[in-house]
């Protein structure tokens, strides 16, 4: 699941930094610079709390200003939150039972998606002398903040991915980060997190059972176990009860409302060794079981659909009420009914078999080209 937020820069620094609700040891909460604007600005491995701070604040590491300009912190946006969240029994077989092949595959799906998000939705605006133009810049700067607990010190692994506000042009010179494009492919990008996270763990001979929208969880996980570590759920599901009895609001209001309302102060932090006791004692308490870890090699099937004959079935699908079609709606129809059935690097090789198909979606955006074009007006 992908669900994003804008950040000021106090809410970045403060909400990042200690963000692990309860696990104090590092290594539960790793971070990592990714993109290629972080790697022109020099930072590569963990992240700094100076650097982040500087980034949120619109400045480059040494402290000097990106864009050449002052804004006023509370009128800028530092950046936005893209937050990947793993399925209730991926997080039980990560942490609790903590197998590091699953930690492994959730860093793995986490950065596919977010090198599409680099590649299809970093944008900017500038002015020109058509006016003003929605660049895409194909570069971002993220500081990953991945993180094992929930606020109800229940096993919950999720990244933060923090997109700073800056993209670099291909003369030097940094923009602002348009988000728009990003959070309106905000649905595929799940999917496409979702798709390769069962993709990694079914080559580690997991099965997944899927699930509606391009969700899945494991096989052999029971209900019982998933709603033993989703009491702030069940918190939430009552509150939305209780309130659609009185109230006319759609539901989607309800849910947001409800969270907002049955979230609990952060929790002082506390050792990683009693959570795993903790964690396991309830397991015992309500007479549930974990199942085995799977071990060897996944039993590959003879009726595997190869990535063509898969696309050709979206294209049949799609192409029933129109002939022409974003790559797009392509994608997502693939990821919701063959899940982890393959890579999106193997369906994006596909769909580039079939140009004439494909409605182009950057074209509405000045192409690279003509920016080169009309660099030195602007």
């Amino acid at each position: 699941m992908l669900s994003t937020s804008n950040l000021s820069a106090a809410q970045a620094e403060t909400y990042y930094t200690k963000e692990d609700y309860y696990s104090k040891q590092e290594k539960a909460h790793p971070t990592k610079w990714v993109g290629k604007g972080a790697a022109a600005l020099g930072l590569s491995g963990a992240v700094n709390q100076q650097d982040f701070s500087n980034l949120s604040a619109g400045k480059s590491p040494d402290g000097q200003s990106l864009t050449g300009r002052a804004v006023a912190p509370e009128k800028r946006r530092a950046g936005t939150d893209f937050t990947f969240s793993a399925p209730k029994s991926v997080s039980i077989a990560a942490l609790v039972q903590q197998d590091e092949r699953v930690l492994a595959a959730h860093h793995q799906a986490v950065s596919k998606a977010l090198s599409v998000l680099e590649e299809r939705y970093a944008q900017t605006q500038v002015s020109m002398p058509t006016g003003r133009q929605k660049l895409t810049t194909r570069n971002l700067t993220a500081a990953v903040f991945t993180h094992s607990t929930s606020r109800e010190a229940e096993p919950q692994l999720h990244s933060h991915c923090v997109v700073m506000n800056a993209t670099q042009l291909p003369d030097g010179r940094w923009f602002s980060f348009s988000n728009e494009a990003a959070i309106a492919n905000q649905k595929l990008l799940g999917q496409i997190y979702q798709n390769e996270l069962a993709l990694a763990l079914k080559q580690h001979a997991y099965e997944i059972e899927p699930k509606a929208h391009g969700q899945f969880e494991l096989k052999g996980y029971s209900p019982e176990l998933l709603k033993a570590f989703s009491t702030r759920r069940q918190q939430i599901l009552k509150l939305i009860e209780e309130w659609e009895c009185t109230s006319a609001e759609n539901n989607r209001a309800l849910r947001e409302t409800a969270t907002l309302v049955s979230r609990k102060r952060k929790p002082k932090e506390v050792d990683e060794g009693l959570l795993q006791r903790g964690w396991n004692a309830l397991i015992q308490l309500k007479g549930l079981e974990l199942p085995e870890l799977p071990e060897g090699k996944p039993q590959l099937s003879k009726t595997s659909a190869s990535a063509q004959s898969v696309l050709e079935s979206a294209i049949q699908h799609c192409g029933e009420r129109e002939s022409v079609f974003r790559r797009t709606k392509l994608e997502r129809f693939v990821f919701e009914h063959q899940l982890g059935g393959q890579s999106f690097d193997a369906l994006e090789d596909a769909i580039a078999t079939h140009p004439e198909l494909i409605q182009v979606e950057e074209s509405k955006f000045t192409t690279q080209a003509a920016l080169n074009l009309e660099l030195n007006t602007i």
